[in-house]
């Protein structure tokens, strides 16, 4: 487990809409996959539960899912605009041992690979958070896997399609993931 101090600031995390690629279960590494029709409604459902919450600052992964995503659920609204890197999706041969650890035990070198790509979303997760609350964080599925192992939280590390979920640290210390729309 890596170890990791931050600043224990609350944030809002959304995965991204539906894809074809998420309906078919299809695990490769395109990244220009665009929100299908299912996606897009979902986006609007976010934008109007989301739309009195306010919001100061937005970062995203630069996939072309996310930044649709985005742009749907925040449409002319005024935000700090930063799209990080390190919020990317991890590559499909993690998401196949991240679907493996289910059922096995990995091998210690697929935990360096799983560890490799946690690191990068510390990374992410540290610059995200010293920018201006309230925060948005909208990336992917596999993000919020790592996201979820970092921070400790309880119950499912995975999350579905356009799931918004509030983050915040509790007075012991601990993490606590609470959805607020989506199933």
């Amino acid at each position: 487990m890596i170890k990791f101090a931050f600043r224990k600031t609350p944030f809002y995390f959304l995965r991204h809409g539906e894809t074809d690629h998420n309906v078919h279960k299809i695990y490769d590494d395109v990244t220009e996959i665009h929100l299908n029709e299912a996606g897009k409604q979902q986006a609007l459902q976010v934008q109007q539960v989301f739309r009195p919450v306010p919001i100061a600052t937005v970062c995203s992964s630069p996939l072309l899912r996310v930044q649709q995503t985005k742009n749907i659920v925040l449409g002319n609204r005024p935000f700090q605009d930063v799209v990080l890197d390190e919020l990317r999706e991890c590559p499909s041969a993690l998401w196949r041992l991240f679907l493996a650890e289910e059922i096995r035990t990995l091998t210690l070198e697929e935990w360096d690979l799983i560890n490799e790509f946690t690191h990068r979303i510390k990374i992410g997760l540290e610059k995200a958070l010293a920018y201006e609350a309230p925060l948005l964080i909208i990336a992917h599925g596999g993000t919020y896997w790592a996201l979820a192992h970092l921070l400790q939280l309880q119950g499912d590390r995975k999350i579905g399609n356009c799931i918004l979920t509030y983050i915040s640290p509790e007075a012991s210390g601990v993490w606590r993931a609470e959805p607020i729309l989506g199933s």
